[in-house]
């Protein structure tokens, strides 16, 4: 008989550590929002799993949600996480950063990654569902290229034309990696039509998802 197949650790991480989030954007994929919920993950039942993580060598753990700092224990986290060895991605909304996670986030082994939707102010807070976040998250951008803390933004084409116009503004303020995605159709986005043809088709192959209620998916849209 052939020997059995050796299952290797995934390469990355998904953590949402929260349903939690102050936007309400009409697309979210996690469907979260102001009303969403920690779930039934302790700080405990986290530790364990970036215990695990790093026993297994997984290089790297991005923290979302919702709003992965709205979680009363997100900054333990991200510590323990570095502590481990293991990078850190968090993938913020930018929306509000209190002065003391402006500390963590300059801290090494941890980047950051975002969400834009247009240069245009209004149909920014059209997809978010909150009038001034276009200018408060675009200041905490400016704020985290000055201090030369690894960004990543996500363009999101949400079909209103303005990618062109976001993408020369986000080059303006001098930030150098970002990638374009469309809407994917899951969480409140779920009714629009999804060719399958048109996703990675990579799920589960590196990569695993666990929610805050503690169940693994192979991706974070596939679960």
């Amino acid at each position: 008989m052939p020997p059995a197949a050796t299952l290797a650790p995934p390469e990355s991480l998904w953590l949402e550590l929260t349903g939690r989030c102050q936007l309400a954007c009409d697309h979210c994929y996690a469907d979260s929002s102001p009303q969403g919920e920690h779930g039934t993950m302790t700080v405990e039942d986290w530790l364990t799993v970036l215990d695990g993580a790093a026993e297994l060598g997984v290089g790297l753990v991005q923290f979302i949600g919702g709003e992965p700092t709205l979680h009363p224990a997100f900054e333990q986290l991200v510590r323990h996480a570095l502590a481990r060895g293991l990078t850190v991605e968090v993938y913020s909304n930018l929306l509000h950063v209190p002065a003391r996670l402006w500390e963590v986030f300059a801290l090494p082994g941890v980047r950051l990654a975002t969400s834009h939707y247009s240069a245009d102010a209004g149909e920014h807070e059209t997809v978010t569902g909150r009038r001034g976040s276009h200018a408060r998250t675009r200041a905490n951008i400016v704020k985290v290229v000055r201090q030369r803390i690894p960004l990543r933004v996500g363009l999101i084409d949400t079909g209103a034309g303005a990618v062109d116009a976001a993408l020369a503004d986000l080059e303006a303020l001098g930030v150098t990696d970002v990638g374009v995605d469309a809407v994917r159709g899951f969480g409140r986005a779920a009714g629009i039509e999804v060719d399958l043809a048109g996703t990675c088709g990579d799920c589960g192959h590196g990569t695993a998802a666990i929610g805050p209620d503690g169940q693994v998916w192979p991706c974070v849209f596939t679960r």
